[in-house]
């Protein structure tokens, strides 16, 4: 199916119902009488998407959807392509299925997903990939590529997951994580990895470490080759000779958390 925006929301329009599970098992004139909510006002999708049948089982979402909210909400499989910008809580507790956004998001984006892959080719806001406010743990499982810079929070307390980030981070990057994988190939903010558990944060340009950081050693990972290779297969991120081959300095931390996580900085 496709779904074209004809009319821009005056305010905020929550679009959960919007999934691959919800939308393609229906015919045009259902799903035009799909309820959305427009403010407090509860709307047919007809009101302000174009539907149409594009013979097939991906679900393309086209226009300027700045103003929509939860796309891709609790998605538990099946294939959705946006082409366009998004707004907040693009695939909110997702477990399973592929988003691909032409285009950049909102801010939290995939809070509390536990599976399935999500991959933006532009910029995103602050909280990629957190907890909710009140929630332990955020995404738990599953991958998510964002070719372009990202805000403050990025994995805030992300229990699993794999994260790709091409370009910049903001501040709190890796925040009380507990486990999981953030690849960074830009530059960082302040406080990386400040009360993180577990799991790697590994960035290709200088950090202010913290001093609750101790130095381990300096090395080449394995393992990051292969990672690396993954990502020239996936993405359109242009990855340099330096860091394939190069040294890697490795921190332990947060001593606050019995530094059992791990930060991977290039050595230049």
């Amino acid at each position: 199916m496709k779904l074209k925006l004809h009319t821009q929301p005056d305010v905020p329009l929550e679009a959960e119902s919007i999934t691959p599970a919800v939308i393609n098992k229906l015919k045009v004139k259902e799903i035009e009488k799909v309820k959305v909510f427009h403010g407090n006002r509860e709307v047919n999708m007809a009101e302000f998407f174009t539907i149409s049948d594009n013979k097939t089982d991906l679900l393309e979402v086209e226009g300027d959807m700045h103003r929509i909210k939860y796309l891709g909400a609790n998605m538990t499989s099946g294939e959705m392509r946006i082409e366009g910008d998004v707004g907040p809580h693009l695939g909110s507790a997702m477990s399973g299925g592929f988003i691909k956004v032409n285009g950049s998001t909102g801010d939290w984006i995939a809070p509390e997903m536990s599976g399935g892959r999500l991959h933006i080719t532009g910029n995103s806001g602050h909280c990629i990939a957190s907890a909710y406010r009140g929630a332990s743990k955020g995404v738990t499982g599953g991958e998510i590529i964002i070719e372009g810079n990202v805000k403050n929070e990025l994995g805030h307390a992300m229990a699993g997951a794999t994260m790709i980030v091409g370009g910049n981070c903001g501040d709190f990057t890796g925040v009380n994580m507990v486990s999981g994988t953030i690849l960074a190939f830009g530059e960082m903010g302040q406080r990386t990895g400040a009360g993180m558990k577990r799991g790697s944060i590994i960035c290709m340009s200088d950090v202010k470490v913290l001093p609750t950081f101790s130095y381990d050693c300096k090395y080449s990972p394995i393992y990051l080759k292969l990672l690396f290779k993954y990502v020239q297969e996936n993405t359109t991120i242009q990855i340099e000779d330096k860091y394939i081959n190069g040294l890697f300095h490795r921190w332990s931390g947060d001593a606050i958390e019995m530094n059992r996580g791990e930060l991977l900085v290039y050595s230049a």
